[in-house]
């Protein structure tokens, strides 16, 4: 199934661009690492993709039945909130059913009570206690009664992470899940959890992200932003850094045959009498 469709992106920021004419397409199933150097616009392409800023120039699609769930690197909460009402807060169609579903049961109305099962099935919503209560516990979120203005910015962060996998985890539409650094304030064990989480759940995925080694075990294409151009890649980061390698070489073996034509040319200009005839005039202007 067909995701995205980018045409053309550009984007700056008053006199600076931080990428011209990017093209590329995303399809289900895909886990995507966005990599380049700091400033360069991996977190603006991701907050264009999940409608939070707008390219310049280009065409964006997003397949209608497609929802894009982003995770930032500094999430907003409501702070006088406790954690639980920050997660459930939100309008979650399972939240809903399962407060239908009580309601129902305590009255005498079975063609209502039966839908409401129905819609319970539908969403998958029987086991939500104990996801709920797997996502918290890995992530070492325990007092939820808490006030979130309480807690400290890598706490803030988890609870952030928690909620963003509750909400994918019982969304039963298709789901583009957007990651901004998704393993900061985590420890190891907390990695290896997610890196599993991601890898079970059928998602596809675009992040970013400095570790490696998360990269590796969850992600299976490579895209760079370089000097304003989108390269991608399959594969791992080795061979992210082999291709990479290999397109430098080239490159510069491109530049250079350039440098050395342009020499010879100037050297032959040079030796040109002023009286040109027509076919060094030609040559001229090629030059």
């Amino acid at each position: 199934m067909h995701y995205v469709s980018a045409e053309k992106l550009s984007k700056s920021y008053g006199v600076k661009p931080l990428f011209s004419d990017i093209t590329f397409h995303i399809e289900e199933g895909d886990k995507i690492a966005l990599i380049a150097r700091n400033g360069w616009g991996k977190s603006t392409i991701l907050k264009i993709l999940a409608g939070k800023e707008i390219p310049d120039n280009g065409q964006l699609w997003i397949n209608k039945d497609v929802d894009v769930v982003l995770f930032e690197q500094d999430p907003v909460f409501e702070e006088e909130l406790s954690i639980s009402d920050n997660i459930f807060f939100h309008d979650n169609p399972v939240i809903r059913a399962i407060k239908n579903f009580e309601a129902l049961s305590e009255e005498d109305k079975p063609d209502e009570l039966n839908d409401a099962i129905l819609k319970m099935d539908e969403l998958g919503a029987w086991d939500f206690d104990a996801k709920v209560k797997q996502v918290m516990g890995k992530l070492n979120i325990h007092n939820l009664s808490q006030p979130v203005k309480t807690l400290s910015g890598g706490q803030k962060k988890r609870v952030a992470l928690a909620k963003t996998l509750i909400d994918i985890g019982f969304e039963h539409k298709h789901v583009l899940l957007i990651m901004d650094e998704p393993t900061n304030h985590l420890d190891v064990e907390m990695v290896e959890w997610l890196e599993q989480y991601l890898n079970k759940e059928n998602l596809t995925l675009l992040l970013v992200t400095h570790d490696r080694y998360f990269l590796d075990n969850v992600c299976n294409e490579i895209w760079e932003i370089d000097n304003g151009r989108l390269i991608t890649y399959k594969g791992d980061y080795d061979n992210y850094l082999e291709k990479k390698a290999e397109r430098a070489e080239n490159e510069s073996a491109t530049i250079q045959k350039a440098k050395n034509t342009y020499r010879h040319e100037l050297e032959w200009m040079r030796k040109q009498p002023r009286a040109r005839t027509t076919k060094s005039k030609s040559r001229q202007d090629n030059f």
